[in-house]
């Protein structure tokens, strides 16, 4: 491809461009910042984004479709190569800066390809860029995936196959950076992500539809609001206030309900529902500066909103508070570009008593960060003066992507908490079980994407289980490490808002892969876990020690665990741990066992909480050691995408 001037297929970028076929171009907008609107993401503006010279192409094979063939202008060629993980890598001759590429993809309109995107400075150490993704299946012309302005001489695109087989198939690519007329640096911008296009509601069957258009109008039909009213508002920009002792029915809730979803925009004001029950807000785009509060209520539902708040400083976004809270449910909705201290939603209660039975589910939280040092959790549970009474929350089935916000992604607080089937992508620090006791964790996916700073599970208290979670290329140690079941820095007593020891926790029949520390006992604090079981645990890796003692546990029980050290990894403790190759497969984003693997049927414990595996299957009478049971039957729980939580996710 010419240096000096854009090639035939760059026209045809172009002309995508212009039609509006490609993806995610929106998002290259050159926008002004609003006054103390917060930085998001870098970003090239669109008149500056042309595509870079590329001075060789290679790949990790092909069956004869070289990799040249997606540099040839030509979209009827392609290279093409079956498997997992494998990649095809564009030399850009010296290091530039890039923020987008453009992929045509094989069969593009008939099918899905799941891809990632990585660059690198010296072609050896590579930084993911664009987290595991699939394209749209819509097109076989180029789609545009844009990302942070990153520096790099490289940049590979890996493949793990389509929705129909195996194969890795791309007829062209280009990779942008700033052009004639660009700064050479990228633009920065408030927002990347377009707001989901709006579709029409689907009001309660039976309900009385109050229709409003203005914010006058919706102030008054919240006063007067009544079992079966359902709050139709039209599109427009409306400030909200509060909903105070209203009360619907569990078969006829107050509705309070965008007309068309996302339609409605809340720019102003609070919603506060105060000591109300089955009320049911929905479809609404949030971007007032506001906490959304939930205070002394119950059976109140956030469902199938788009929050995007505008912050300035310190902000919390949803508060469940006050005494006699229960059974709340946040559903389906949006959570992004989050850039201030404060939780996306936090779970609070009374001075002594958390409120209950709260549900968190199906919802895609994304991009909070940078890093604080604390109060910046997705999710927090609890707090340390009530973490002794119990929450009986449940977050499942969410989707967590580059949720870098605090140490601690989601902080549970309380006791008898539920965490399960949920997904976390390429996001920094762990999943916590900071305080309180008798919680489970399990059936989650936790992938890094050797992202710096990515952790899994990280333990205190007592009588927790922590099972069939998969854990897969996170690069965190010792607060971070893949499942820590640390040290307290007090006994049985002391300080609320300490770490307390770990008594009986159960860590057993998940999958550790390719991640730079797996199972660690004690890293930080002096009083090492007492009584727990690390059991029927499969550990492989290249890096440290795979499990690995930092502090002497008080009769810990180790069983039946599987590790098999790669590269330069150890085994670590041996007592209670096979040194075999546990015969893994990458299926898609996951490892799973291969028939004849040495992890059938040779667990040594029975667990009556364990009936099924990561995937959903049954278990065998006896179980196979890891996050996986070998079976035939049908999948019925995976990583999650985004097309799997949020708004319009069924």
């Amino acid at each position: 491809m010419s240096p000096t001037k854009l090639s035939p297929h760059a026209a045809v970028v172009a002309a995508a461009l212009a039609a509006g076929v490609l993806a995610a171009l929106p998002a290259l907008t050159a926008t002004k910042p609003a006054a103390g609107a917060p930085a998001g993401p870098l970003r090239f503006a669109a008149p500056t984004a042309v595509p870079l010279t590329v001075c060789e192409v290679s790949a990790s094979g092909n069956d004869g479709n070289v990799p040249a063939n997606t540099r040839d202008d030509d979209l009827g060629t392609r290279w093409s190569a079956d498997g997992d993980g494998v990649w095809i890598r564009y030399d850009l001759c010296s290091a530039v800066t890039t923020g987008a590429v453009t992929v045509a993809w094989y069969r593009g309109d008939q099918r899905r390809t799941t891809f990632t995107v990585q660059t690198s400075t010296n072609g050896t150490s590579w930084t993911t860029v664009i987290p595991t993704r699939t394209s749209s299946g819509a097109t076989s012309l180029p789609e545009t995936y844009e990302f942070s302005a990153a520096t790099g001489r490289y940049l590979r695109i890996q493949g793990y196959g389509n929705s129909q087989n195996g194969w890795t198939s791309i007829t062209e690519v280009d990779i942008l950076g700033p052009g004639p007329g660009g700064t050479g640096s990228p633009t920065p911008r408030p927002t990347v992500t377009p707001s989901p296009a709006p579709t029409t509601s689907t009001p309660p069957p039976g309900a009385t539809i109050v229709n409003v258009s203005s914010s006058a109008q919706l102030s008054d039909a919240m006063a007067n609001a009544a079992a079966g009213h359902t709050i139709l508002l039209a599109d427009g920009d409306y400030s909200i206030g509060k909903l105070n002792g209203r009360h619907g029915t569990a078969d006829a809730p107050i509705t309070i309900m965008a007309a068309r979803r996302g339609g409605a925009v809340v720019t102003g004001g609070q919603l506060e529902v105060l000591d109300s029950s089955y009320v049911t807000v929905s479809g609404l785009a949030w971007r007032n500066s506001n906490t959304l509060k939930i205070t002394g209520s119950h059976h109140v539902r956030l469902s199938r909103n788009h929050f995007r708040l505008a912050e300035s400083s310190s902000l919390k976004w949803i508060v469940i508070q006050g005494a006699n809270s229960h059974h709340n449910r946040i559903d389906h909705n949006l959570f992004e570009e989050k850039r201030q201290l404060g939780n996306f939603i936090t779970i609070d209660g009374s001075t002594t008593q958390q409120s209950q039975y709260d549900l968190i589910d199906h919802n895609h939280f994304r991009n909070i960060g940078p890093r604080a040092t604390n109060e910046m959790e997705a999710i927090r549970v609890g707090w340390s003066a009530i973490s002794q009474s119990s929450g009986h929350t449940t977050i499942e089935s969410n989707l967590f992507e580059n949720c870098d916000g605090d140490p601690e992604i989601i902080s549970v607080k309380s006791n008898d908490n539920t965490l399960r089937y949920n997904t976390f992508r390429t996001s920094q620090g762990t999943l916590s079980l900071r305080h309180g006791n008798r919680s489970q964790v399990y059936g989650n996916f936790f992938l890094g994407g050797g992202k710096a700073g990515t952790g899994g599970v990280r333990v205190y208290g007592q009588d927790h289980k922590i099972y069939n979670n998969h854990f897969e290329g996170l690069t965190g140690t010792g607060y971070d490490a893949a499942l820590q079941l640390d040290g307290g820095d007090v006994d049985t007593s002391g300080a609320l808002s300490a770490h307390w020891r770990v008594y009986r926790a159960t860590a057993v029949h998940n999958t550790f892969v390719n991640n730079v520390s797996n199972i660690e006992i004690g890293a930080n604090y002096a009083h090492a876990p007492v009584d727990s079981v690390v059991a029927d645990n499969i550990i492989v890796g290249a890096h440290g020690t795979l499990v690995n003692e930092l502090r002497t546990p008080r009769n810990m029980t180790y069983a039946g665990n599987i590790a098999w050290p790669t590269g330069a990894a150890n085994v670590g403790k041996t007592v209670g741990v096979r040194t075999v190759d546990p015969l893994l497969t990458r299926q898609g984003e996951v490892y799973r066992i291969a028939p004849g693997s040495p992890a059938v049927d040779t667990a040594t414990g029975s667990y009556p909480f364990l009936t099924q595996d990561m995937d959903g299957q049954l278990r065998s009478a006896t179980a196979d050691v890891g996050a996986d049971e070998l079976s035939g039957a049908a999948v019925g729980r995976r990583p999650l995408t985004a097309a799997d939580v949020g708004v319009d996710a069924s």
